[in-house]
């Protein structure tokens, strides 16, 4: 009985120790692990994230990234239904799709979704670039991942806002309370 405090003791003081730097873009500020690499309008994203690694050769690394299409919204449960049934089912590429879990809280006095799901995928990247180092690859250079995923959805002035967080399924567990950090330290202008 002992060991359970004594871990979450140990698990807290190692998260606390985690560094964040704010990083501000014209539609929102969010802090972020200071180690990380960080883009602001990288390819289709309004922000993209690299954890530190390898970044050759199409290794995977893990990454946030926060997205817009910049059409108007409904409201926050159209925008979740719609992003959730996309991912669902649209996403052709995630093979053995199973949802772990999902749910709601608030971020800044305003409710927020989130939804949480493994996959296995092989080959992530779009136009002919690795999604998480840029660099050219062919399919014969796929790599296979086993992945999980926890995004988070927000609506604000009408739109709606997507971040995305990815880990292997082996580091997910180590990074998910810094995922749910980022979560609630976004602030949309």
């Amino acid at each position: 009985m002992l060991l359970i405090p004594l871990f979450l003791m140990i698990h807290s003081h190692l998260f606390s120790q985690e560094n964040y730097k704010k990083i501000e873009t014209d539609k929102f500020t969010i802090e972020l692990p200071a180690a990380w690499k960080n883009d602001v309008n990288y390819m289709f994203f309004q922000l993209m994230s690299l954890a530190p690694g390898d970044s050759c050769c199409g290794d995977f690394r893990e990454f946030i990234t926060v997205s817009s299409d910049g059409v108007q919204k409904n409201n926050l449960e159209d925008f979740f239904a719609t992003e959730k049934k996309y991912i669902k089912e649209g996403a052709k590429d995630m093979h053995q799709l199973k949802v772990i879990g999902e749910g709601s809280n608030l971020v800044n006095n305003a409710k927020a979704y989130w939804f949480t799901y493994s996959f296995n995928y092989k080959g992530y990247f779009w136009y002919g670039r690795d999604y998480y180092t840029s660099a050219d690859i062919n399919e014969i250079n796929y790599k296979e991942y086993n992945l999980i995923e926890k995004d988070y959805f927000y609506y604000y002035k009408g739109r709606g806002y997507l971040l995305r967080c990815t880990a292997r399924d082996s580091n997910f567990k180590k990074l998910e309370p810094v995922f749910d950090y980022v979560s609630k330290n976004i602030r949309f202008k």
